[in-house]
């Protein structure tokens, strides 16, 4: 026990190249102190200051969206052109001193977007008790992959060391996966390949806009745990498509169960 504990202070060296001074991180949380118009406030740079401070390796900002329209929470940050970049910069600058990192988790509300401040849309229309969405057309679909790699470049160029992409807990990229909540019979539903087309093409799309030693992090839901949901084995099989998708020294896979 005593040598597991000691292991935590350890190093890692992440295949992109990027160090993380131990093994201790902070998973993505929607911290819900933003503006409330998307920008970063001095309560998050306090924040995110004070975990870095302490020792961790790493913090993931949850939420961050590339669309003031798919907002889980009115205190998301929200990176377009013309975000207050001084304000990330407070965020970044205090939160990765002494080599901490701090690395933007990029997302979609789709169908969980926040009551009357997000859009709510998904793979497929639905009208169930308590959540309702509209279908997004293909040209929406295809515009999204753009969207999250303008979302990594402003996220790199405010001073975060990494980003995380969001295919989560629900969540758009989420719904993709989950043949529950992807009934589409284009090319972006129906088997396990097609519901991970729009998945690879951000995921490429922000590996292209970052550049290769970049730290860019996938979550991925080990299953829906809802019956008709993505299953562990189709989980599995969808990273193992991702590795095979990409060049492996140049990202990392988040993997955890809901």
């Amino acid at each position: 026990m005593a040598e597991s504990a000691a292991a935590l202070a350890d190093p890692l060296t992440l295949r992109c190249g990027a160090v993380l001074r131990c093994r201790i991180a902070k998973s993505a949380m929607s911290d819900s102190l933003g503006s409330g118009t998307g920008e970063a406030t001095p309560e998050q740079a306090a924040l995110y200051r004070r975990w870095a401070e302490g020792g961790l390796a790493l913090s993931i900002v949850g939420e961050v969206q590339g669309d003031p329209h798919a907002l889980e929470n009115p205190g998301n940050l929200v990176l377009h052109a013309d975000s207050d970049i001084d304000a990330l910069r407070e965020v970044t600058h205090g939160a990765t001193g002494d080599g901490a990192h701090l690395w933007a988790q990029l997302g979609h509300a789709g169908a969980l977007a926040h009551d009357g401040v997000g859009r709510r849309v998904g793979p497929s229309a639905l009208a169930l008790d308590g959540l309702t969405c509209d279908a997004l057309t293909v040209q929406e679909i295809e515009a999204l992959p753009a969207r999250y790699a303008e979302t990594a470049r402003i996220a790199k160029a405010a001073g975060f060391t990494g980003v995380q992409v969001h295919a989560a807990h629900g969540f758009l990229l989420s719904q993709f996966l989950s043949p529950l909540f992807n009934r589409r019979g284009d090319l972006w539903g129906g088997s396990l390949e097609n519901r991970m087309r729009l998945p690879l093409a951000v995921v490429d799309a922000v590996r292209e806009a970052v550049g290769s030693g970049f730290p860019v992090g996938v979550k991925i839901n080990a299953t829906d745990g809802l019956a008709g949901g993505l299953t562990e084995g189709e989980s599995l099989d969808a990273i193992r498509t991702v590795a095979g998708h990409l060049v492996l020294e140049s990202w990392t896979i988040g993997f955890r169960a809901k």
